[in-house]
């Protein structure tokens, strides 16, 4: 199953008919994907153009409004979940493996909710999507105080990364 995540985009050129082709990502893990202009609003057309895209699996979904702020939202969350959480073990190796849960848990930290309530919902994405038996509650409750901790950024339009 394909989730929304977001990336830093920067057109290269022009793609297909009706379409500009984008560059995607960073580092290792970058591709290229064509992207109809309607997708696009006529300031981001021009190569060398730069924005954050969200993508879902290497498709272009739309443009990110929160732009740059919800990279960094990302980048804080990810060394919490990949330093201190890692319930199988593969951080070290594949660095956007729990991804998936960045806006879950941003969810939960934007609503102020408590320790608990975050590690009970690690607690679920260990033992119901991952099929693990579950790290002890009082790991489970330090990762949480560490993903509290983090100082993040104000999303303008928080209802718009968050999904269920």
């Amino acid at each position: 199953m394909a989730f929304e995540r977001r990336l830093e985009a920067v057109v290269i050129g022009p793609g297909k008919p009706g379409q500009v082709r984008v560059a995607l990502g960073r580092g290792e893990r970058k591709f290229v994907a064509d992207v109809p202009f309607n997708m696009l609003e006529p300031g981001l057309r021009m190569p060398n153009s730069e924005f954050v895209a969200v993508v879902s699996g290497r498709d272009f979904v739309r443009v990110e409004p929160a732009g740059r702020i919800w990279l960094t939202i990302q980048d804080q969350i990810r060394v919490v979940l990949n330093g201190d959480w890692d319930p199988i073990g593969v951080a070290d190796i594949v660095d956007d493996e729990y991804d998936m849960y960045i806006a879950q848990i941003h969810a939960l930290l934007a609503t102020n909710s408590s320790e608990q309530i975050i590690a009970d919902q690690l607690l679920r994405i260990e033992c119901e999507r991952m099929g693990l038996t579950g790290m002890p509650m009082s790991q489970l409750l330090r990762v949480a105080a560490n993903l509290r901790n983090i100082q993040l950024p104000p999303v303008e339009n928080p209802g718009s990364p968050v999904r269920k």
